[in-house]
């Protein structure tokens, strides 16, 4: 398969979610996976820009090549220098369309909730926080997520539904009935 700078973006929208878990899966800190995913990204990026073309046999396990070498180099800086950069939520843009349809109240609730529960989820074991972000960012199956992390599937639903109740005991939700 020849691959051109022009097909950056294809590429880039068939790989990103195989790369993503890929890195979610190897990285040893949530809060790494975005900066990884963008270093990779961004090698790829510049080899086809130095090149001008490749040819790979499948260009998903040449991003996942990249992707290894990124983490090794990641992890390899990060403790040379003790560095951490961590990006937070105020660094997206968002869109500044307002829809009629829009209750700034729930919205408020909405989005200090799932701060309360990202936080608490933080604090768990890192396979904790792996499975929910494979199960809730990026939606998959119980079954993929077993095979990704090795784990039996009712280990996987153990701790989602575990891990579920735990924070329905111990983070207390705005708007919630047990108020």
């Amino acid at each position: 398969m020849q691959v051109l700078l022009e097909d950056f973006k294809d590429i880039y929208n068939l790989t990103y979610n195989q790369t993503l878990k890929y890195i979610i899966c190897k990285c040893s800190n949530i809060e790494d996976v975005n900066d990884l995913i963008q270093d990779t990204y961004v090698e790829l990026y510049k080899i086809l820009k130095r090149k001008k073309k490749i040819e790979v046999e499948n260009i998903s396990n040449y991003i996942i090549g990249i992707a290894k070498k990124q983490i090794f180099r990641y992890y390899g800086k990060l403790y040379k220098t003790k560095e951490h950069i961590v990006f937070s939520n105020s660094d997206i843009l968002e869109d500044t369309d307002i829809p009629l349809n829009f209750d700034l109240e729930d919205e408020i609730f909405t989005k200090l909730n799932v701060e309360k529960i990202l936080n608490y989820i933080k604090s768990k074991d890192e396979k904790i926080i792996k499975i929910f972000y494979l199960f809730y960012y990026l939606n998959l199956k119980i079954s993929e997520i077993a095979e990704e992390m090795n784990m039996s599937i009712s280990n996987v639903k153990n701790v989602l539904y575990r891990t579920i109740k735990d924070i329905k005991k111990n983070v207390n939700i705005e708007g919630d009935k047990n108020e």
